[in-house]
């Protein structure tokens, strides 16, 4: 089983709330994600070509490619316009059969790109930044600089020969949220 490495935020105060969407306006926006070659982050148990559970990078499309979607109603105007100016991923849920359909703020940052790796590489990585192998875990943008720059922890990825992997962190330690207070978070 492979563990993502990706940057979230789940303090930050988000403004906009979930809205419920039909399986019509579902249907507009996948068939408009896919015109346009828009790769989407499906969930683990979908199918890839009509997912019902997925995120897409908020700022892949304009804020008027993704509400005329919707009809340009203002609560998908205010969810998209959140996410794009926090750089998140927006995220399409539907929970069951009777459940509906919401599109929502994601707490992941698309401004940076997830590491997936195999058990056996995300364990040295783990170990070189100091922590156990554990299934999940997070760690602070601030932290994960602290460490980054310390000379034992290059030591230990320049040791487990997984340099590539050092320098993929420095770039992900040092992306700007603004305002925002992230965390390197990983799972299985």
């Amino acid at each position: 089983m492979l563990v993502t490495f990706r940057i979230e935020d789940t303090h930050t105060q988000l403004h906009s709330t979930p809205a419920e969407i039909s399986a019509l306006e579902l249907a507009a926006l996948t068939r408009r994600l896919h015109a346009s070659d828009i790769a989407l982050d499906v969930d683990a148990n979908e199918f890839g070509a009509a997912p019902l559970n997925f995120e897409i990078n908020a700022n892949s499309l304009s804020m008027a490619a993704f509400t005329a979607c919707f009809d340009h109603r203002a609560e998908i105007i205010a969810i998209v316009e959140e996410a794009q100016f926090l750089g998140r991923t927006l995220r399409v849920r539907h929970l069951g059969r009777l459940a509906p359909i919401t599109i929502e703020v994601s707490e992941h940052i698309a401004l940076a790109r997830d590491l997936m790796m195999g058990p056996d590489l995300a364990g040295k990585v783990l170990f070189a930044l100091g922590r156990d192998n554990a299934d999940a875990g997070e760690l602070t943008l601030d932290s994960l600089r602290t460490l980054l720059q310390n000379h034992r922890t290059y030591d230990a990825f320049r040791g487990a020969k997984i340099m590539p992997i050092y320098d993929s962190l420095a770039y992900l330690a040092f992306t700007n949220c603004g305002e925002q207070r992230p965390v390197l978070a990983w799972a299985s």
